[in-house]
């Protein structure tokens, strides 16, 4: 046995020793051709005598093989993500030194302005850009949300805290009044609309946001507002190459508003109970007969109504797998993503699976193709917090006002007995946890995109480009309100409602651009020329049903199906179809004289279908300068310094993001009926008095530029100062009512925004392979004008926010202040005892001569009554002569600041946003401290309220035939010596907007942290590794702010005309994730 245990050793150790001399080892290093680091992960396929194999570069770029041993030479060809792939030979004993040039053609390198692409560095125009390797990891679900505060001179803003919240993004402000202000989206060269939300953020290559006219004008009638180019990923020469990413975590509510406690809810009842037997008798009847028996309200279990609607623990889970690579002929690139996110809010859930794929062949060195697919299914699951339909559809309110405990023998989804069924204005409170499962909504959406291109290079200048688009829409929102929700109760006499809602739209979009280039010329002048045509089709079709009196009892599944169980509702259905079309020419033209003095020039034509014959083509010309200053003889020897360019741009953009069909006179058949055999009949109408001559809506932008670069490119300073003139805006004008109508649309606003923005990047530290830290920050100033309105009108007042029927409005559009104003009252405290005579023999207080009243707001004024300010001076609050602009929602500056520091192999990002001198218009606080719905509850700030009722139960104050009667002024007085607010209001007047509930938005916000590890490659490469990542990150961790709702970024309204808004908003949550990015 042990002749054969040493026969066997002899034999290994001299099949060893005959391998080893049949090989030997090559060794090498992957290299960045500036910088000289080492590039990990590096992709080598390595060629010899008889010998192939593909290997990947260590985490320094250092790389080792066995080849033959007669091998002579070797050859290597190399990729890496954002470097041309290169070949190289080197003799088989010689150490191999690669060094590899970045790809020109890399998005990360590269701006995109408009059918065609740039060098950064010889930008013209105002850009703002942000590559996919900074958002690739970010574990957020929008890419919407990845742009807020990353970018300067654009804000984006969700409208609450939902999963599917909208997001408004703006460019520098925006320049209509009343129409969208949306910026252009381009994915991958053709148009798309909600183009943020058809692409997922690992797919992505590039964001460029074109911001002046220099760079939009190009794109005509739909740059206006900005222009946001995304392109995405495409693939790479090589072997497939998978990757996996995904973060799992949970969401939690970020902060609830503090309420009445159970004891403090009764004594509060009971108090505004007193001036009413009724409400007295009542008041006994659920609560308790005696002031006494109220103090077992001390030891009652509060329910927290808003921990359990939405404060439930969220689950949000994201996986993305992609499989890319390719040949020297044909790359791809593919992906599936799938979402999962069960929201804070009960019955609340959001799913969507999308697929992209992306593929680009070469039939020959001249002749390209590409091709791209995105189809997206998105289902978003529960009715929200917030309805645009009024305040008693307000599922928020519920949540806050209802009473903050149980009755005897009641569950927590039982009916409240001392619910008021009608307090007017429909403004009922219903058990906030029946209400969420009386309420269902599901909103799905199906959304296909397809784009072609196809390029021919004619000559080594001329070149050919022809881009087709398609992009087909689907949006069906189902909605089902049961017997006790607030909609049933007021349309549908408490039975159940059926809306079913359904949207097609289909884009169909053809480019063609010829192109010619001309460089070096002489050494000296660079040409470039394009000329291209556009054709662009969007279709809209919307189909309405909407049914109530279903049978009650029937379930939402039941109700969807058999509908018809129900009867329409008068005006309904309804079928709407649009058609827009346009056709554009286009031409820009580039010169650059000795690498120092660069010139464009852009010019569009665009015909719309959305204007008469004689009104339908706009012109759209812009012109650009740039000097690169550091290309002059004074400054090439400064070394410190490695670029310095100063730019001016001027141009004209359009608008055309209105209504089809303006000019013509339409019709409708919702508004009036009229009876035919005791039935009631829609009957067609005109709305509005048409006006043929309606035009572009336009803009002229001026923009001054500096870039510096310094200290061998580890700091850039981008500085912009630019002035956005709006003209030929459309407003409703007022008109003689001889045309039989109130108003007419017609071109005749004008804004301005101006503004400077600022974007730093310093490469603050970097210690090859071991240390580095980036640092990111941009902050913008815009300030937003109206500067006409129509002829002779100085101001109009846009439809109420919120609230209830009658309330005032609540903003205003007037010259010389921003679009959007808050409008209201001013307050002035509240009424005290020294304000009043007081009769010592009947008890009655009496207003004092002089001392203002507000009679004519609040109804009966006594002391602890709110008090507004008299700005006319005529002795009296009133509506139409006492209210002024009370809050700017325009904030003076925004910005944000990133930290990224990677150590060996640890990686941290820290992003803050902030946003400073913008007001928010509160108007939860206003609801939630009256008393207009009796047996209501409010927010603890109400403790402080001035009392009518001393610590015995005994009434100090009341009214009697609109009277005042209470004790005597003194112990009034130190009854209430610690009372900080007034009285709640219980009359209309509660509602109105002042100036209490505006308040500062300012906000600095710790946005994202996230603590990342990456794996040594040596430890993976047996698994079939190249790369595994694991991290953490919180997300909303910590906001910073004075403002008292539940987050300062915020604004639920679409309409431009009612920005800041507050009002029955989704919540925002804040969560943490557990994260992982694989290479296989």
């Amino acid at each position: 046995m042990k002749k054969c245990i040493y026969l066997l050793v002899a034999l290994f150790c001299t099949i060893t020793v005959l391998h080893a001399q049949s090989t030997k080892q090559f060794k090498g290093k992957i290299i960045d051709d500036s910088s000289k680091s080492g590039l990990s992960d590096a992709t080598i396929a390595v060629s010899a005598t008889g010998f192939k194999k593909t290997i990947k570069a260590n985490e320094s770029g250092n790389f080792s093989v066995l080849i033959p041993s007669e091998a002579k030479t070797v050859q290597l060809s190399v990729s890496y993500s954002g470097y041309s792939t290169a070949s190289f030979t080197f003799d088989a004993g010689e150490f191999a030194n690669v060094k590899l040039k970045r790809d020109v053609q890399d998005m990360e390198d590269v701006v995109v302005i408009g059918y065609q692409t740039v060098r950064r560095k010889d930008v013209l125009s105002s850009v703002a850009s942000i590559g996919g390797k900074d958002i690739k990891d970010m574990p957020i679900n929008s890419v919407a949300e990845a742009l807020n505060g990353r970018l300067a001179g654009v804000t984006a803003t969700a409208s609450e805290g939902s999963p599917d919240a909208e997001i408004r993004v703006r460019v520098r402000g925006g320049m209509s009044i009343t129409g969208d202000n949306n910026p252009l989206y381009i994915v991958d060269g053709v148009q798309v609309e909600n183009g943020l939300n058809s692409v997922v953020l690992q797919d992505i290559q590039s964001i460029d946001v074109l911001k002046d006219a220099a760079a939009t004008a190009i794109y005509g009638a739909r740059g206006a507002n900005g222009v946001v180019i995304i392109t995405t990923k495409s693939g790479k020469t090589g072997k497939p190459r998978v990757t996996y990413n995904m973060f799992i975590g949970v969401r939690t509510l970020a902060k609830k508003l503090n309420v009445l406690n159970p004891y403090e809810f009764v004594l509060y009842n009971y108090e505004r109970s007193r001036n009413s037997s009724t409400d007295s008798s009542s008041f006994a009847n659920f609560f308790g007969t005696t002031w006494d028996t109220l103090n077992v309200y001390k030891n009652v279990d509060a329910i927290d109504w808003q921990k359990e609607i939405f404060g439930q623990t969220g689950i949000a889970q994201t996986h993305n797998i992609g499989v890319s690579g390719g040949s020297k002929k044909t790359t791809y690139n593919f992906s599936y993503t799938y979402t999962n996110d069960k929201a804070i809010v009960v019955n609340s859930n959001f799913k969507r699976h999308q697929l992209n794929l992306k593929a680009d062949h070469k039939f020959s060195s001249k002749l390209k193709m590409g091709v791209s697919a995105r189809y997206t299914n998105q289902n978003v699951y529960g009715a929200g917090v917030s309805d645009d339909r009024g305040s008693s559809y307000s599922r928020l309110r519920n949540a806050v006002k209802y009473r903050p405990f149980l009755a005897e023998g009641q569950d927590i989804d039982d009916d409240d007995p001392a619910a008021i069924e009608n307090p007017g204005n429909g403004l009922s409170l219903i058990n906030p946890f029946q209400l969420v499962n009386a309420e269902f909504r599901r909103k799905s959406t199906d959304q296909l995109n397809l784009t072609a291109n196809i390029s021919y290079q004619i000559s080594k200048r001329w070149s050919f480009k022809s881009t087709f688009g398609f992009d087909s829409r689907k949006v069906i929102d189902r909605q089902f309100s049961d017997s006790v929700s607030s909609y049933s109760i007021n349309f549908g006499s408490r039975k159940p409602i059926v809306n079913l809602d359904s949207t097609k739209t289909q884009t169909i979009t053809n480019s063609n651009v010829l192109s010619y280039a001309l460089k070096n010329y002489k050494k000296k002048h660079d040409f470039d020329f394009l000329i291209g045509q556009e054709t662009y089709e969007l279709t809209t079709s919307l189909n309405q049903s909407y049914y109530n009196l279903l049978p009650n009892g029937i379930d939402k599944d039941d109700a969807f199906g058999n509908a018809s169980l129900g009867t329409y509702i008068l005006s309904y259905p309804r079928f709407i179809k649009t058609k827009y079309t346009s056709l554009s020419f286009f031409s820009r033209l580039s010169y650059t004289y000795n690498k120092k003095y660069f010139f464009t020039f852009n010019v569009r034509a665009d015909g719309s279908s959305k204007f008469a014959p004689d009104e339908r083509w706009g012109y759209f010309p812009s012109a650009s300068f740039a000097w690169r200053m550091k290309n002059e003889k004074f400054l090439k020897e400064v070394n410190w310094l490695n670029d310095i360019k100063f730019r001016v741009g001027y141009g004209s953009v359009g608008n055309n993001r209105i209504d089809d069909y303006l000019y013509l006179t339409t019709f409708r058949n919702d508004l009036l009926y009229y009876g035919i055999n005791g039935q009631s009949v829609s009957g067609y109408t005109s709305t509005s008095l048409v006006n043929e001559a309606l035009r572009w809506e336009s803009l002229v932008n001026t923009n001054l530029g500096f870039d510096l670069t310094m200290f061998r490119n580890k700091v850039n300073l981008s500085i912009d100062y630019y002035i956005n003139n709006s003209k030929d805006l459309l407003l409703n004008v007022p008109v003689a009512s001889t045309y039989g109508y109130a108003t007419q649309l017609q071109n005749i606003g004008k804004t301005q925004n101006r503004g400077i923005e600022f974007q730093l990047n310093v490469d603050v530290m970097r210690k090859k392979n071991t240390f580095s830290w980036t640092t990111s920050l941009n902050m913008s100033f815009n300030k937003n004008e109206v500067q006409a309105l129509g002829s002779n009108q100085n101001f109009f007042y846009p439809t109420p926010s919120w609230g209830v029927s009658g309330q005032p409005t609540d903003y205003i559009v007037r010259i010389g202040d921003p679009v959007g104003s808050m409008w209201g009252l001013v307050n002035d405290g509240f009424y005290t005892v020294n304000d009043f005579n007081y009769n010592t023999t009947t008890g009655q207080y009496t207003l004092k001569a002089g001392i203002v009243s507000d009679t004519s707001i609040i109804g009966v004024v006594q002391p602890g009554s709110i008090k507004f300010k008299d700005l006319n001076n005529d002795g009296s609050i009133d509506v139409n002569n006492d209210r002024t602009i009370i809050g700017n929602p325009t904030p003076k500056f925004t910005g944000g600041f990133t930290n990224t520091i990677n150590y060996k192999n640890w990686d941290m990002n820290v992003f803050f946003n902030f946003s400073f001198g913008n007001d928010i218009y509160n108007a939860n606080k206003i609801e939630f401290t009256n008393g207009y719905t009796n047996r209501s509850n409010m927010l603890d700030i109400m403790t402080e309220r001035w009392k009518t009722v001393d610590a015995n139960g005994t009434r100090m104050q009341w009214v009697n035939n609109n009277l005042v009667y209470g004790i005597a002024p003194d112990q009034l007085s130190a009854a209430n010596a610690n009372a900080k607010i007034w009285q709640p209001i219980t009359g209309a007047g509660a509602f109105y907007p002042s100036s209490w509930a505006i308040e500062d938005g300012s906000f600095i916000r710790l946005n994202n942290l996230t603590l990342g590890y990456s794996f040594p490659i040596k430890s993976l490469v047996k698994l079939g590794i190249s790369k595994l990542r694991i991290y953490g990150t919180a997300n909303n961790l910590a906001v910073i702010t004075s403002y008292s709702g539940y987050d300062p970024e915020v604004s639920v309204r679409r309409s431009p005309l009612t920005p800041g808004l507050d009002y029955s908003a989704y919540p925002r949550s804040r969560s943490f994730v557990f994260g992982a990015n694989v290479s296989f």
